[in-house]
């Protein structure tokens, strides 16, 4: 994945373009012209090149902002620690990016995680959002983990188990699950198959999921939220239907559409469900 990044940026096709934080840079790839949105990737800790194939897709009629999020791909603090990977901090980092690129409001794309993180920024900066589009996300709180895990655990073959149980990484303990993520097993082999080694950056995830745990509470902010939003789910997701529908009744703006036969990677499983829904909200 890497590699074709690299590849598209020597065609002159993705932008690598960075702006100054507290201590670092925050990096970031444009792709494609039109109206700007920006993807946030998953975790916390995935680098955002999994969501390549979506800008990708979308790059004919958007501006892709791909953001390495903080302490991920070269989004990298000198030191990994509580006091500069937290909530906080992730949600300021979009912030510096919306005034960074001069925009009255941004249009976010967000899985998993990424959902998460832009629905914490609705929170806090409701002005500032023009629409969300939330993919396979988190819960407004944590309350979804209480389930989540079990319904991975409950569509792992012994294989998957055994896998797991050798693993000896954050990212082998990923690709042994992934199985769990999807309701086409060929395609989770595949995926996890694809998924570079150093693409999960586990310190990035003990340090800031127990923070995510303490401080991370979006319910009644968001009943203040009053712009469009997508949420978009696979049936079979291990998110869970609840978990969609609560955050579809708490956004007075949202629409949800629920994808079949599709786990938490519709754009992998059912590309040709996903783009028509994402594209159109978006155009919209």
């Amino acid at each position: 994945m890497k590699y074709l990044l690299a590849c598209l940026a020597l065609a002159g096709l993705a932008h690598a373009e960075s702006l100054q934080r507290d201590g670092f840079e925050l990096h970031y790839r444009t792709l494609g012209k039109g109206p700007v949105i920006v993807l946030l990737s998953g975790g916390p800790g995935f680098d955002v090149d999994y969501m390549l194939p979506v800008a990708e897709k979308l790059a004919g009629s958007f501006t892709c902002i791909l953001l390495e999020q903080r302490g991920t791909g070269r989004s990298r603090p000198p030191a990994i620690t509580p006091s500069t990977i937290n909530l906080a901090k992730v949600v300021d980092d979009l912030e510096a990016l919306r005034v960074h690129l001069k925009l009255d409001a941004l249009t976010l794309v967000g899985h998993s995680w990424g959902g998460m993180l832009a629905m914490a920024y609705a929170a806090a900066h409701p002005q500032n959002v023009d629409r969300l589009a939330l993919v396979g996300s988190g819960g407004m709180d944590m309350t979804f983990q209480s389930y989540f895990g079990h319904n991975v655990e409950t569509r792992l073959w012994p294989v998957d188990l055994e896998a797991r149980k050798a693993a000896k990484t954050p990212i082998e303990n990923i690709r042994a699950i992934l199985p769990g993520y999807f309701y086409d097993r060929e395609k989770a082999l595949a995926f996890a198959k694809a998924t570079p080694p150093d693409s999960l950056h586990g310190d990035v995830m003990a340090v800031l999921m127990p923070d995510v745990a303490f401080h991370y509470n979006v319910r009644e902010p968001l009943k203040k939220v009053d712009r469009p939003a997508l949420i978009v789910q696979g049936r079979q997701d291990p998110v869970g239907e609840s978990t969609a529908y609560e955050i579809h009744l708490t956004l007075r703006g949202s629409s949800l559409k629920f994808i079949d036969q599709c786990g938490h990677f519709p754009w992998v499983e059912q590309p040709d469900k996903f783009y028509p829904i994402v594209s159109e909200f978006l155009a919209r």
